[in-house]
């Protein structure tokens, strides 16, 4: 959690933001999700595509109304109380208790009001206002598992790609544990800090992985256009693949654990939905270019990572760069992960230190000194490595282990907490506001409520949360070796 005096650091423009949207959801998942898709057809894995793609947008304008209503509600029971005249301004008047029909059509789309998201709330501390014990116990636990497994993944990932690259200059022995203790000295300076100073890292990126991700299109459509179509092996709609499509692409577009973090220091965030509609739309406008051409040039054969189809012994050059791609990719998905998980983590040791303080109330901001930080960034970043390099030397399978938490925690982080913190939070801000202003004013509209606001799309996310558990839960357990 981050406190006033941070928020008024450094900020950036809307395009920035959309450019951190778009490097957390475009991860080294887009490498398996051609495979995965092509598997269930092109009726089937492109209608998947669009609906998962629709549903996790609904889910994030779900968190994005979240965050507006607790700025909204810590305000509403602070001491101070709330700020008059951002309530005149919201309800179009001037300090009337009772506004009239034409002073409330005055109210402009520029105006936040109240609802302006001008504190970093992390989803911990949203947990904190609108959930139970119970609640937080659960929350924090899909979190952190979830963090902590992509992490882990993420790390191993890039150890093990730097490894085989230079595979010939550096012993197999202790390749792996050289190039992850590389990778660790060079995000732990980055986890330090706050999205805002990982800002040039990813633009950078962004520039690599778009080059790299339109190159191996452009690729495929060159073999397409030399060697002729090799899609004839691809069903229409296989239905045998739903268990893979669930388990494979359901979180190709996850960012939702990291978007406190991304929105808060956003200079103007009056057009914040569009902003993220726009996220959306280049995922998915990259998305479709691979699974259509990688589907004509491979067909169901297509490898899994897609970078494998373009070795360097027939590409050269651009297929040694490619086999890089998770690194490149990696690279400025960990420190946003480890930011994430390190503010959520301060969060919960407030949390805790207070014993879940008075219901309703929000958690001081905690201490921001500079050994506080420390001790929490190497809590963040520490664990995963370790655990990577342990599992590596005792012959433990990471990818399948993460896969496990990632499937179950997963869901929850992208799906269910969304859902429960959207209604929740409306149910809470209601209460909150009626006990405090009654009937003397009208509850005030949220600037940045959701587009989905009936009560039907939280039920809709919920219940294809519920399918993506079964399905996972059946991959999950045909996988398991039989005696």
């Amino acid at each position: 959690m981050a406190n006033e005096e941070s928020n008024r650091g450094s900020q950036y423009s809307p395009f920035v933001a959309l450019i951190y949207i778009f490097n957390l959801m475009v991860g080294t998942g887009c490498l398996a999700l051609p495979s995965v898709l092509l598997k269930g057809g092109w009726i089937l894995g492109s209608s998947f595509l669009f609906i998962v793609a629709f549903l996790s947008y609904v889910s994030v304008t779900f968190v994005l109304e979240s965050m507006a209503t607790a700025n909204a509600f810590i305000q509403l029971k602070s001491k101070d109380g709330l700020d008059e005249s951002l309530l005149s301004e919201e309800a179009g008047h001037r300090g009337d208790d009772f506004p009239s029909e034409e002073s409330q059509s005055l109210h402009t789309p520029n105006d936040e009001g109240i609802f302006q998201i001008s504190r970093k709330i992390e989803m911990g501390e949203m947990a904190g206002l609108f959930f139970n014990q119970w609640g937080i116990i659960i929350f924090y636990s899909a979190l952190i598992l979830y963090l902590v497994g992509d992490s882990l993944i993420y790390s191993t990932l890039v150890a093990r790609s730097l490894a085989q690259y230079f595979a010939n200059l550096t012993p197999a022995s202790w390749g792996f544990g050289l190039f992850l203790g590389i990778f660790f000295c060079f995000s732990l300076p980055l986890c330090y800090f706050d999205f805002q100073k990982t800002k040039l890292l990813q633009i950078t990126t962004l520039a690599i992985r778009n080059i790299s991700l339109y190159t191996m299109i452009i690729l495929a459509a060159i073999k397409v256009v030399k060697g002729g179509r090799q899609d004839s092996d691809v069903p229409s709609f296989s239905l045998s693949a739903l268990p893979n499509l669930f388990g494979g692409a359901v979180y190709s577009f996850m960012c939702h654990h990291s978007l406190p973090g991304i929105v808060t220091p956003m200079r103007n965030k009056s057009h914040l939905q569009r902003i993220v509609a726009t996220s959306y739309g280049s995922v998915i406008v990259v998305y479709i270019l691979l699974f259509i051409s990688c589907g004509f040039a491979f067909g169901v054969t297509v490898k899994d990572p897609l970078t494998f189809n373009f070795p360097a012994d027939q590409y050269g050059l651009v297929g040694s760069l490619l086999f890089l791609f998770p690194v490149f990719t990696l690279s400025s998905t960990f420190p946003m992960l480890s930011i994430t998980l390190r503010n959520n983590i301060d969060t919960l040791i407030q949390f805790v230190s207070d014993k879940g303080s008075q219901k309703g109330a929000s958690l001081p901001p905690p201490e921001t000194s500079r050994l506080r930080r420390t001790i929490l960034t190497l809590l963040a970043v520490g664990p995963p490595t370790l655990m990577s390099y342990i599992a590596k030397h005792a012959n433990i399978s990471v990818d399948s282990l993460v896969g496990f938490t990632g499937a179950f925690a997963g869901c929850a982080v992208m799906l269910i907490i969304p859902a429960a913190f959207v209604y929740c939070s409306r149910r809470a801000f209601t209460k909150a506001w009626n006990s405090k202003k009654g009937s003397r004013m009208s509850q005030p509209t949220n600037f940045h409520h959701s587009p989905f606001a009936g009560q039907g799309w939280v039920i809709a996310v919920l219940a294809w949360a519920l399918l993506s558990l079964i399905f996972n839960t059946y991959e999950k357990w045909t996988k398991l070796p039989t005696a």
